[in-house]
């Protein structure tokens, strides 16, 4: 489909429909862009970007944090980029959500209720200059991206990720130090949060790189 020169190709990957419809038919009103698909998954995204450049993906999350399936759409995203930037439209919001988002290499970070207008503008921007970043959040989202970094990790959340190192799964971990599953579920959700990881590896890396890991021989 051919667009103007100067038009910011848009790639909308949203999973539900209504507000994928809507977000297309926005977009696509507005001057100088142009949206090339809206589609409903990351393999959906995928085969769009094997097909024609884009300057940006629009990626609505129905999560409100990164987990491993949110990561890994991420990661599969990154690996197809050619120039494109990501903007996250998130459901929700949790403490350390905009700093895992950002750290995982997106561009911009928004609430899936901000205004029609700011969202213009975050786009424009983005395909505009490369090295600008937009967050939109709370004071609670804020502070998390400040808080003061001594905020470290308990002595069983070191016990943890030392075993998620040692690739044991959430099961083998439970045993091996005789609690539930769901317990460390919720001590890898505080240590991701804290770590600003979007995956199991990523932890690992960030927490040997802070040295609370030794360096594997």
């Amino acid at each position: 489909m051919p667009y103007a020169n100067n038009a910011t190709r848009i790639l909308v990957v949203e999973p539900n429909p209504v507000f994928r419809m809507g977000l297309q038919s926005f977009l696509a009103a507005e001057e100088n862009f142009a949206v090339c698909a809206a589609v409903g998954s990351v393999d959906q995204a995928i085969e769009v970007l094997h097909r024609q450049p884009v300057d940006v993906v629009l990626y609505g999350m129905e999560e409100a944090a990164p987990n491993r399936t949110t990561a890994a759409g991420l990661a599969r995203l990154f690996r197809q980029r050619h120039g494109y930037r990501v903007v996250v439209l998130s459901q929700s919001e949790q403490p350390g959500a905009a700093e895992a988002f950002l750290g995982s290499g997106v561009s911009a970070y928004l609430p899936k209720d901000v205004s029609g207008e700011h969202l213009v503008s975050v786009v424009r921007g983005v395909s505009g200059d490369h090295e600008l970043v937009f967050i939109v959040t709370s004071r609670l989202g804020i502070a998390s991206i400040v808080r003061p970094r001594e905020l470290g990790l308990s002595s069983r959340e070191r016990e943890i990720i030392l075993l998620v190192a040692e690739a044991l799964s959430n099961a083998e971990i439970a045993s091996r130090l005789r609690i539930t599953i769901g317990t460390v579920k919720r001590h890898l959700r505080n240590i991701f949060v804290k770590l600003s990881a979007v995956s199991r590896i990523d932890a690992v890396n960030k927490a040997r790189a802070a040295g609370m890991l030794p360096v594997p021989a």
